[in-house]
C-alpha cells in the first residue's frame, strides 16, 4: 500500500473521472491490504504441527521421555503461533483458494457498502483489489451486465494481476481504469443529464 501515495491517489481519481466523462457509467475503485486475518488457520497449523512432533521423535529416537516430548510440543506450539502472526508466514501457509474466498466476500460486501446497486441507471462498476491475496475482481450492476458479460473483464483482471506480481500497483491501477473506461464507452456513451452519483476517490479499506 506504500506505493499509493497522495500523488498517485490523485492520478487514480483523475483517471476515474476521465472514464466517467466518456460514458454514462459510475466507477468505484476499492483497495485493501488484506481481506482476512486467517488466525484460525494459523492456530490449526501450529496445533497440528505440535501434535505431529512425537511421531517424528519416535521415528528418530526412542530416548526421549514423555515429559521431554510434552515440553517440545508446548514449545513448538508457542513458537509456531508467534511465527504465524507474521503476515508473510500466514500468507504462505493459507491456501490460495481460502484467501480468494475471503477476498471475494469482501468484494461483494464493498459493492453493497458503497451503494453501487443504487445508481439511477444501474450502471455501476466496482474494481476491487486485495493485495496480500493477489486478488482482483470487477463487479458490475445489472445495467452493465445486460450488455457486457463478465468474461469481457477477465483480460483487464489478468493484466492487473501481473502488475501485482511485479509490485507495480499504481501503474496497473491507472491502466485498468482506462481499459474499463474504453470498454464502457463503446456500449454506454455519455447521455444528457448524467450525474456523478458515487465517490471518485480511490477507497482504501482497512484490513480485517
Amino acid at each position: 500500500m506504500k506505493q499509493l501515495n497522495d500523488t498517485l491517489k490523485g492520478q487514480i481519481k483523475e483517471a476515474i473521472e476521465n472514464a466517467e466523462r466518456q460514458s454514462s457509467c459510475e466507477f468505484v475503485a476499492v483497495i485493501t491490504q488484506k481481506s482476512g486475518d486467517y488466525k484460525i488457520y494459523a492456530f490449526f497449523v501450529a496445533a497440528l504441527s505440535a501434535l505431529l512432533i512425537p511421531h517424528f521423535i519416535f521415528w528418530l529416537s526412542d530416548w526421549f521421555s514423555i515429559e521431554k516430548i510434552f515440553q517440545l510440543q508446548i514449545t513448538s506450539f508457542i513458537l509456531l503461533m508467534i511465527l504465524t502472526q507474521l503476515s508473510v508466514v500466514t500468507n504462505a501457509l493459507v491456501p490460495s483458494s481460502v484467501k480468494h474466498r475471503h477476498a471475494a466476500l469482501v468484494a461483494q460486501q464493498s459493492f453493497r457498502k458503497f451503494g453501487l446497486y443504487r445508481t439511477s441507471k444501474r450502471r455501476a462498476i466496482l474494481f476491487f483489489v486485495s493485495l496480500d491475496e493477489k486478488y482482483v475482481e470487477i463487479i458490475t450492476d445489472i445495467g452493465i451486465d445486460a450488455k457486457i458479460p463478465q468474461e469481457t473483464w477477465q483480460a483487464v483482471i489478468e493484466k492487473f494481476r501481473i502488475s501485482l506480481s511485479s509490485k507495480n500497483v499504481a501503474e496497473g491501477y491507472l491502466e485498468a481504469i482506462q481499459e474499463c473506461g474504453t470498454i464502457l464507452m463503446g456500449e454506454f456513451p455519455v447521455e444528457a443529464g448524467d450525474k456523478d452519483e458515487l465517490p471518485n476517490e480511490l477507497i482504501v479499506e482497512l484490513s480485517n
